[in-house]
């Protein structure tokens, strides 16, 4: 050991006796002032010249009137139900002072004194009300509109009326995988919280792993048509066993009246899903070759997709608004379309997938037009009509009437709800 550091060790000793010399003397002091305290019960931020006259108060102490007098809080129901609320006339009660009394465990009025009179909405308060100790009802203010109860929000971001759905909590308090939940649930919607307090997100697997909480939301009804009550059942039991493989507990939600809520839902699912269909068929009777109709199609806005239907996208969104197939309903394939003729094309609008339904089919309708023109082609029904400005009108009006009843059922069309609803 050299000498430096025996000089750091000696420095350190030094320092450490004067830190526990100094808190000594600083204990000491303290004791001392208490003591001097309990030895004199005068409180030591009273002067020393009002010391006489406090302990002169202290002796023979006023009486202090009982609305001074302080009443804990109490949850006592026989408590809570003497009292009334006074009426207040020019920011002064009604009610005459009392005289003072004992404090009592509850605040009621004492029995001597008028009560204060039942308050009562302002449209019905007659005229006058003879010897009642309160002032002419004419000086009474217009009492303000009562604001409007607010709407109550959902704790879950999706509407429970038409789901049924589970939350998915760790058992140890901590994150957990949500990929597995996601997985066995189907085509149920899943949202997460990253942390505790955090708001509700989408489940995205490419940029979410671990989770604080899981709720997977089923939809009732669908195109395929209602949920049964062998498949709730089956759902829950699957999420039900990997919770427990998980070491995460799962509670379930609306599974009592899914079955008959399922059924309501599809019938009226059923009634708004109203799908505008047109077919484009060549003039002459001819037929199409698939180069050219492709082309005709691409240079318009269309874009054939994996499912084997040509998509139309609006151009300043991006976004797709209808789809055509071949008029036997038969997808496109790029081998197709370079060695067959087409006979016709098959055109259908989903409102209820679309935000903005009319406007998208005004869009639709035009677009319609257009290629009946570059194609030298007719529009007609499913059953062979002609499709002119007469039934576009009414086909607009069916549309507009299914769309009204969605929203008013609280499901805005082109939502994540309709289209899990009309998947």
């Amino acid at each position: 050991m050299n000498s430096l550091q025996i000089g750091l060790i000696a420095i350190g000793v030094v320092v450490v006796a004067i830190l526990f010399t100094w808190q000594w003397w600083q204990s000491r002091k303290t004791g001392k002032k208490a003591d001097a305290w309990l030895q004199d019960d005068t409180p030591a931020l009273v002067d020393a010249d009002d010391k006489a006259s406090s302990h002169a108060g202290w002796a023979n102490p006023e009486p202090v009137p009982a609305s001074a007098e302080r009443i804990e809080p109490t949850l006592r129901v026989p408590a809570a139900e003497t009292w009334e609320p006074r009426v207040l006339v020019d920011d002064a009660p009604t009610t005459e002072p009392t005289a003072p009394t004992a404090p009592t465990a509850a605040p009621v009025m004492p029995p001597t004194a008028p009560a204060a009179p039942a308050w009562v909405p302002p449209a019905v308060v007659p005229a006058a009300v003879p010897d009642a100790p309160v002032a002419p009802v004419a000086a009474i203010p217009p009492a303000a509109p009562a604001p409007a109860r607010p709407k109550l929000q959902s704790e879950w971001p999706f509407d429970e009326r038409l789901h049924v759905h589970a939350s998915i909590v760790s058992l140890s308090g901590g994150p957990f995988d949500a990929a597995p939940f996601v997985a066995a649930a189907g085509r149920a919607s899943a949202w997460v919280r990253l942390f505790r307090q955090s708001p509700w997100e989408v489940f995205d697997p490419a940029n979410v792993g671990s989770v604080q909480h899981l709720t997977l939301a089923l939809p009732l009804a669908s195109r395929a048509g209602p949920i049964e009550a062998h498949d709730i059942d089956e759902w829950r039991l699957v999420l039900a066993e990997l919770a427990q493989k998980q070491g995460c507990e799962a509670q379930f939600f609306g599974f009592r009246d899914g079955p008959e809520r399922a059924a309501e839902l599809d019938s009226f699912l059923a009634a708004v899903d109203i799908i505008p269909v047109a077919y484009l068929v060549k003039k002459d009777g001819g037929q199409w070759t698939g180069t050219r109709l492709r082309g005709t199609l691409e240079a318009n806005g269309f874009r054939l997709q994996s499912d084997g239907r040509f998509a139309y996208h609006e151009v300043e969104t991006d976004a797709v608004i209808f789809h055509a197939v071949d008029g036997f309903e038969r997808p496109f394939t790029p081998e197709r379309l370079r060695t067959e003729t087409i006979a016709a094309l098959r055109c259908m609008l989903e409102p209820v997938r679309l935000p903005h339904p009319m406007a998208r089919f005004d869009m639709f309708r035009q677009s319609l037009r257009a290629l009946s023109k570059l194609l030298d082609a007719e529009l007609k029904t499913s059953e062979g009509t002609a499709l002119g400005e007469a039934e576009f009108s009414t086909m607009r009006e069916e549309v507009r009437t299914a769309m009204d009843a969605l929203a008013n059922a609280g499901i805005e069309p082109g939502s994540d709800t309709a289209r899990a609803l009309f998947a």
